[in-house]
């Protein structure tokens, strides 16, 4: 008895404990979390990857993000080059399955995009953005805890951030998507967050759709505040892809 009674009590205490945070309080935290002042400093961060699909096959990338809303990833596969980039308005790929010509991107694979090329993150990204966001409350991620976080966006597409509860970083990002002409529900799920220049990075991601993992990403070698001019993200009126980005010197 006294041992239920005390299960009850905990319980009722965890539950009043996730409401009685706010949705402020936690973006602050997650803010501080990632590095604050540092991570308002960040103006471009350049990253190599390896991507692994579920069907065995790998990708070697590098990704550049700079704000606002800028965003481009090479990608080496059987020695071939595809490059996919968003220039803060217009999507846009090289495909060499596709002739290897620069083609624009539909808007909703343009938007895919966008939603990458986000430096603070997707809960700070969708607050200055004039998105809704709504704290659910707290849910169980694999055994650890996170606050549930709706976000709803101009279009009225809806994704759910959740933020630890320990740690604050984002730990998940639940949002239905389009892959080969359906509708998936696919998570994305962000660990072993390293330090760069003070702030925290996610260094591995994993991708799963309908519940099953699709595609893995590991990274490596991250920089911060690399000189990449806007010409590299822009769509190539030549049809030529822009050179790759020069690290500032000290």
């Amino acid at each position: 008895m006294r041992t239920l009674i005390l299960t009850l009590f905990a319980t009722i205490v965890a539950t009043s404990s996730a409401f009685s945070i706010t949705l402020e309080e936690i973006m602050a935290k997650n803010v501080a979390a990632r590095g604050g002042d540092k991570l308002k400093a960040v103006q471009t961060f350049v990253i190599d990857g390896r991507m692994s699909m579920a069907q065995g096959m790998e990708l070697k990338m590098t990704q550049t993000v700079k704000r606002p809303n800028k965003i481009r990833m090479d990608m080496t596969v059987q020695g071939m080059s595809i490059i996919q980039a968003f220039d803060g308005t217009t999507g846009w790929a090289v495909n060499p399955m596709s002739g290897g010509v620069p083609e624009k991107l539909s808007e909703a694979e343009g938007k895919n995009l966008k939603d990458r090329a986000n430096i603070d993150g997707m809960l700070a990204s969708a607050i200055a953005s004039g998105h809704k966001v709504e704290l659910i409350g707290l849910e169980d991620l694999d055994g650890a805890s996170a606050y549930k976080i709706k976000v709803t966006d101009t279009d009225n597409d809806v994704s759910y951030v959740f933020i630890d509860a320990t740690t604050w970083l984002e730990t998940q990002v639940r949002t239905k998507t389009t892959m080969m002409g359906q509708e998936a529900d696919v998570e994305i799920v962000f660990t072993s967050y390293q330090e760069v220049g003070g702030v925290q990075f996610p260094m591995e991601i994993e991708m799963r759709a309908d519940g099953e993992t699709f595609m893995t990403i590991s990274y490596s070698n991250p920089k911060i505040n690399v000189d990449v001019p806007d010409s590299r993200f822009a769509f190539p009126a030549s049809g030529s892809a822009p050179s790759q980005p020069k690290t500032k010197k000290n």
